[in-house]
């Protein structure tokens, strides 16, 4: 019985020794991932999918390709994240509510990208960075009728179509 014991805690002893966690060598500590999306995605993959993340949409009036002073601020973000990241391109989609015909609304939304591609010009983006699309009505953020939906897809978007490391839509080629 006691050899049987003794054979006992020495299993116990050696497997709570196999379990213990050694810590990490200091080098892999600053290397680790600090979400899950990270931890698949090559760093330079991860930045360009931050920087997606950053760039904020704007809003218009109705029946407006005007800038407005939030609108302002929001390019001025933007501008600055461009001018931070020469290597990133951009698409700005111009976009509307569902009132007034297709044609016209295709025309307000390439009116509306336009708009804000010359501010980011303006601001000192090379336009050969920025290409332009209008989706009118045809891509809605919020569904339904009414001035709360209709006020949310009277917008400007952007998406990044180029950068850096051979990046092409945030994934690499």
């Amino acid at each position: 019985m006691v050899r049987m014991l003794q054979v006992s805690t020495l299993a116990l002893a050696l497997s709570a020794v196999a379990c213990k966690k050694s810590a990490p060598e200091p080098a892999m500590l600053s290397a680790a991932p600090t979400s899950p999306m990270q931890a698949s995605v090559p760093a330079h993959v991860a930045d360009v999918q931050r920087l997606m993340e950053n760039f904020r949409r704007v809003s218009f009036d109705l029946d407006s390709s005007t800038l407005n002073a939030q609108t302002k601020r929001v390019l001025d973000e933007n501008a600055g994240i461009l001018q931070r990241r020469t290597d990133v391109k951009i698409e700005v989609q111009g976009h509307c509510d569902e009132r007034g015909t297709t044609d016209y609304n295709l025309a307000l939304g390439q009116r509306r990208a336009a708009a804000v591609q010359s501010y980011l010009v303006s601001s000192g983006v090379s336009p050969s960075r920025i290409t332009l699309v209008s989706y009118g009505e045809e891509r809605p953020l919020a569904a339904g009728g009414g001035e709360v939906a209709w006020s949310q897809n009277r917008r400007a978007e952007f998406r990044v179509t180029v950068g850096g490391d051979g990046l092409v839509d945030g994934t690499t080629r």
